[in-house]
């Protein structure tokens, strides 16, 4: 873990925050300790901080007021602030501590009729000709070349956006159409394989791009890792607009479609590939789930019901796929 994120934190929770990150990283629940998870229990240790207290504690109307300050702020961003406070409560309560208050019942309620979104053939077809028109992408940052390949990786092998942007040149085996894929999220490393026509995008932006030096495989051109949160964002307001497809919430779908929407479309793809090679729906989801990185095959589960639900449109875009985005054939 870098050392140098953990002295940031300041005050009296300083070493309890140090040793909470710690603990969490020695079980594998987080990989990093860095960019967006730093900063919340950075803004957690600073808002802790306020109250100045000579010992530590941590009461009910500390957490509430806490919780108060992200009313205005998304569903999912003041979950994420319950869970912070209640897993760091937890800690400080296994430590010792006597006056920690836990909030045990949740607040801010996800929805578990959550539907992933799901791009149907014709959406498929137009983000592809999007990424394939002359000068579609106006990146200052980046060119068309690395979203072509970028997103048809993402829908061809089910990647998650941040496992494909923390690929090192040597986790890509040519030779063996296989990604290593190191530390993925849970801490869950795993071998993705792809076929040869995902190779042929994959050596063309090798050959391109790389240059002596790099050390991931879309290493951005400035040196180093590439931005989630760049590029999400010019696949939502930029490539989907030009393909025709509306952002708006869809089926639950707090953010409406989005680049992890690759994934749950490859997900549903794969599932209904394995239905139609005669295989048990229920015996294939185990596979799917270690394929997918999946630490509980719950997570597995939605996308076997979407695929019965949605057949005739799983079909068409899963054709799509082997026939149109990657050339077809046997490979």
């Amino acid at each position: 873990m870098k050392t140098n994120t953990i002295k940031e934190f300041t005050g009296i929770f300083k070493k309890e925050f140090e040793n909470f990150l710690e603990y969490k990283y020695a079980l594998g629940q987080y990989k990093k300790i860095e960019g967006k998870l730093l900063y919340d229990y950075l803004a957690l240790n600073r808002f802790l901080d306020s109250y100045k207290l000579d010992e530590i504690a941590l009461t009910e109307e500390m957490t509430s007021a806490y919780l108060k300050t992200a009313e205005h702020l998304s569903q999912s961003t003041r979950h994420h602030y319950e869970c912070n406070i209640r897993q760091f409560a937890k800690f400080l309560k296994s430590q010792g501590y006597e006056n920690i208050y836990i909030q045990y019942d949740c607040a801010v309620k996800m929805p578990r009729d959550y539907i992933p979104y799901v791009f149907s053939y014709g959406e498929m077809k137009r983000i592809f000709a999007v990424l394939d028109s002359r000068n579609s992408i106006h990146d200052c940052y980046d060119s068309q070349l690395f979203y072509q390949t970028l997103i048809r990786l993402l829908y061809c092998t089910g990647l998650r956006l941040g496992e494909a942007l923390e690929l090192k040149i040597g986790d890509v085996d040519f030779a063996g159409n296989i990604i290593t894929v190191n530390h993925g999220k849970g801490n869950v490393s795993r071998l993705v394989p792809f076929r040869d026509s995902m190779g042929k995008w994959l050596k063309n932006y090798n050959g391109k791009k790389a240059k002596p030096g790099d050390t991931y495989f879309f290493e951005s051109p400035s040196g180093g890792r590439r931005s989630n949160g760049s590029i999400s964002k010019t696949f939502r307001k930029t490539i989907l607009p030009k393909a025709g497809i509306s952002r708006n919430s869809v089926n639950g779908h707090s953010r409406g479609p989005c680049i992890h929407s690759l994934r749950h479309t490859f997900a549903c793809n794969a599932l209904d590939q394995m239905i139609k090679e005669g295989k048990d729906p229920y015996c294939a989801l185990p596979y799917l789930s270690v394929y997918l990185g999946h630490t509980d095959i719950v997570n597995t589960e939605i996308y076997l019901r979407l695929t019965l639900e949605r057949y005739d449109e799983v079909v068409c875009a899963g054709h799509y796929i082997y026939e149109k985005v990657l050339g077809g054939g046997d490979d």
